[in-house]
Parts: structure tokens; C-alpha cells; sequence
């Protein structure tokens, strides 16, 4: 499942190499900057040591959510880059990519998944919502489930009127199961990766 979760997104981080030295504006005269770490490596090795479950391969994804924790910091009107992303879903899209693009830097990479995900962050502080579901638990902004709730009705899946506060209703479910029906999905109700891919997916 997670290869059929990668590939629409390596068209976004190629698209987004174009606009990755926006990020990267505070370096020297002449435009150099340092790069840290395990950031450093090639793609080739990044994918090798990942794949491979090497020593080395949960520092790759512990430099991707440092570097993104550091962008929404530094970037004006963001609050969180990675909306509703989880560390596993952003670390697969990376090494897909370097897959693709093995002479490429890790570091490099990340920039490029940075710029694509832009349009999609929240632009303001948003409050983590808890709930559970088939006796799972979840977290997700409250803006991410008012999102939720907007393309599933845009959809024709969420019938009735959305709550006026964020919450993940019994009808949320129901048209979380009635989406991943139409998508061959499995109809669990549950907001999981998978299913916000598609559902947000571009």
C-alpha cells in the first residue's frame, strides 16, 4: 500500500525543486549554506541505508522532521507544513524520490518535499483534536478534520451539515467509510493515511 501512496507526490517534489532556493534565502553572499548531518548523504546511499534498515536509517527521518520543525519556525504565516502527515508518510515520499533522483542529496530532497508541501500548511495555530475510532486512537488538527469534513461534502460523501466546531462525528465516519468504498479502499471509517492521501491528494 505505501508504493501506491508514493508515486503522485514525486511529481510534486519534482515540480517543487524549481522553487526549493526560496527556502534557503539566509545563507552567505553567495548563496552557500551548510548542510548538517546525515542531510549530507547521497540519495543512493539514503535509499540503501533506509531500505536496508541500517543503523543510520531512523536518523534520515529524524533530520527530515528537524528540518521542517526548523522551516515552520522560520517561515512567515506558517504554523505546520506537515498537516496531517505522519513521520513514516513523509520519510517514504523522500526516498521514493531519491529512488528517482539517486545523485541528488537527502538534504536536497527534503527541500524539494518542503516547497510542495507550502500551499497545503496551516497558516495559524491550530488545536490537536483526540478521539478514537474501532477503539483506535487518532490526533489531527482541528483544521485538518474542518478540511476533512469540507472535501467529503464538496464530494457528495458527507450528507447533512458539517459540525460547527471540529469534531470527528459518527456521519464523519460515515462518510470517510462511503469515500474509501468508492475508492476501493477498505471501509473502515478510519481517517488513515491512505485515505487522507487521497481525499487531500493533488
Amino acid at each position: 500500500m505505501q508504493a501506491r501512496l508514493k508515486k503522485p507526490m514525486v511529481h510534486l517534489l519534482v515540480a517543487a525543486s524549481l522553487c526549493a532556493p526560496v527556502l534557503a534565502q539566509a545563507t552567505s553572499a553567495r548563496g552557500e549554506f551548510g548542510v548538517k548531518g546525515i542531510g549530507a548523504s547521497d540519495c543512493a546511499t539514503a535509499v540503501r541505508e533506509y531500505k536496508g534498515g541500517t543503523p543510520n536509517a531512523m536518523m534520515y527521518g529524524g533530520w527530515l522532521y528537524g528540518y521542517l520543525t526548523a522551516v515552520n519556525q522560520a517561515t512567515p504565516d506558517t504554523f505546520d507544513l506537515a498537516t496531517w502527515q505522519d513521520l513514516n508518510t513523509l520519510t517514504n515520499f523522500v526516498i521514493e524520490y531519491c529512488q528517482k533522483n539517486p545523485r541528488t542529496s537527502f538534504a536536497q530532497a527534503v527541500f524539494n518535499l518542503t516547497a510542495a508541501l507550502k500551499p497545503m500548511r496551516l497558516t495559524a495555530a491550530s488545536q490537536p483534536v483526540r478521539f478514537t475510532h474501532n477503539n483506535k486512537p487518532f490526533v489531527m488538527y482541528g483544521d485538518v478534520i474542518k478540511r476533512m469534513g469540507e472535501a467529503l461534502k464538496h464530494k457528495g460523501y458527507y450528507k447533512g451539515t458539517l459540525p460547527a466546531q471540529p469534531a470527528f462525528t459518527e456521519e464523519m465516519a460515515r462518510a470517510v467509510s462511503r469515500f474509501q468504498a468508492s475508492k476501493q479502499l477498505p471501509a473502515t471509517g478510519e481517517p488513515d493515511q491512505f485515505t487522507l492521501f487521497k481525499l487531500f491528494g493533488r
